[in-house]
């Protein structure tokens, strides 16, 4: 745990303070007071994020609290970009997450999967003791195993997947399922700047900077350390691109025969410095914005997975006999792009359920431009008894922040009924079970973890594919058991998980893995 240097105690406890009278002095006391006070209104009405998000998504911009932090992780990319500027950097690189840009992709897909279930089946070979050897199992670091498998920490194998296929599709680099050094570099790097946002440095630093922006910019660990991730991964950027850019005639001919240039990630971004007029540093913004956000995520929302499957056996059972039972079009056997998509009925009810209740992102935030109406489809009722089907607010940061939580609204039991936190994959199979449209986001499945309208992760649909590949290889090669630990949840950078009373030792969600033959 990071300990807090003498002037950081000073600033964070005298500005925390500052925040308390403020909170104080600043409290609703009725609806009508709402265009008066600086406050935040967390909103999970459908109708008003339909309203925010698919309609009007350019009146509502991310807070000056926000942009400045998305900034010093990912740099002004994408994800950064706000008006005109996104419109035309999504444009350009729209084409390389259609379904068609995506169907291209699935044999690098698999191949990444297929590394991550031998480096799995290797590492639970050298921990399971022999008959000759009953002592192997403590060896390298290994803990001793059980009937139901070695123990294993899930977090640090996902990603390794998730890295290689953003390396292999988007910028032809080989990450070497996380045994390169780039690859450590970067684990280590996210894993440092996690930790620190868990610790209470990290928990206060937000409510300070969001009171007193001007504190971004201060020498505050806790704050700056997000900037030292995107430092490291900018620099393999930039040998990526003056990678790109020695090619010869001949190897650029024969790469884009292949689909490897020209229409890849890597080219798209390339060739935005010519249409876009972005100097390289903006580049490079790109290319460290789908590294780290396109392997995170994903890699976070199997850990998740795996961690239900877990819990509840007889849905893995159920997952598991539907992958060995499909005869797919592709090699050996394996599905296609195409059955992926359609002809797994439970893989997606699966898929659909995790992203649901484990969104990676949990909130997002937004300032209205203007004064403006937003509509509600559930009237609120205020505590003097008036019924609202409308909220008025006004424009500007200094009257209002808009929080939208994606977990509130994936959560939502007026929406998805009483066991809405519960993982239910099977309500995904029965329409009857699902809520009417009228009620649901108007993103992905009628879930907010994509979020919705022209700022939808562009991303979404390689993201879902690798999270089927990766989740049905692992599926088919290991089962999956409860380690017996209770898991808390924290958010920090995204969703990080820790088991409870044990934080000291870092996000983990603890799982035992045993190798299945057939």
């Amino acid at each position: 745990m990071a300990i807090l240097s003498s002037l950081e105690f000073k600033i964070l406890a005298a500005t925390s303070l500052v925040l308390y009278y403020i909170g104080r002095r600043w409290r609703i006391r009725k609806v009508s007071d709402l265009h008066r006070m600086k406050q935040a209104l967390a909103l999970t009405d459908p109708a008003a994020i339909t309203y925010i998000f698919s309609k009007h998504p350019y009146e509502y911009l991310k807070s000056q609290v926000i942009r400045p932090l998305i900034d010093r992780l990912l740099g002004k990319s994408l994800v950064w970009a706000e008006g005109l500027q996104h419109k035309r950097q999504r444009a350009m690189l729209a084409p390389v997450f259609t379904h068609e840009a995506v169907r291209r992709m699935d044999e690098e897909v698999h191949t990444a999967a297929e590394k991550l279930v031998n480096l799995m089946q290797e590492y639970i070979h050298s921990h399971t003791p022999s008959a000759k050897d009953p002592a192997n199992g403590h060896a390298n670091g290994g803990t001793k195993p059980t009937s139901a498998g070695v123990r294993l920490n899930i977090l640090e194998w996902n990603c390794r997947a998730t890295l290689d296929i953003i390396g292999t599709v988007g910028f032809g680099h080989d990450f070497q399922c996380g045994e390169s050094p780039e690859a450590r570099a970067i684990q280590a790097s996210w894993a440092k700047l996690v930790s620190m946002g868990l610790d209470f440095s990290g928990f206060v630093a937000p409510l300070v900077v969001r009171a007193f922006p001007f504190i971004a910019h201060l020498p505050i660990p806790s704050i700056q350390a997000q900037g030292e991730i995107k430092v490291l991964i900018k620099k393999l950027a930039r040998k990526i691109v003056e990678d790109r850019n020695t090619l010869s005639a001949v190897d650029k001919d024969l790469a884009a025969s292949k689909g490897k240039v020209g229409k890849d990630l890597l080219s798209i971004i390339m060739s935005m410095r010519e249409t876009q007029g972005e100097d390289l540093d903006q580049l490079l913004d790109h290319i460290c914005t789908f590294v780290l956000v396109g392997h995170e995520t994903t890699s976070a929302t199997l850990n998740y997975t795996l961690m239900e499957l877990a819990r509840n056996k007889d849905v893995q059972d159920k997952l598991r006999q539907e992958i060995l039972d499909f005869q797919g079009s592709g090699p050996g056997g394996q599905p296609t792009y195409d059955e992926f998509q359609s002809k797994l009925p439970y893989l997606d009810a699966v898929a659909k359920e995790s992203l649901r209740v484990y969104p990676p992102a949990s909130h997002t935030e937004r300032v209205a431009q203007r004064d403006d109406v937003l509509p509600l489809r559930f009237p609120i009722t205020t505590p003097e008894g008036e019924e609202l089907t409308s909220i008025r607010i006004k424009k500007g940061q200094a009257r209002l922040i808009i929080n939208v939580s994606t977990i509130a609204i994936n959560r939502n039991t007026a929406v998805w009924g009483p066991d809405a936190e519960i993982f239910r994959p099977d309500r995904w199979l029965d329409p009857d079970q699902l809520p009417l449209p009228t009620t649901l986001s108007q993103g992905w499945s009628g879930v907010f973890t994509f979020t919705e309208g022209p700022r939808i992760c562009i991303g979404y649909r390689l993201a879902l594919h690798e999270y089927k590949v990766i989740l049905s290889a692992l599926i088919r090669h290991f089962e999956f058991s409860d380690a017996g630990e209770k898991i808390v949840t924290q958010f920090s950078s995204t969703m990080q998980p820790y088991v409870e009373d044990k934080k000291a030792e870092g996000v983990q969600i603890p799982l035992l893995v045993k190798e299945l033959h057939f």
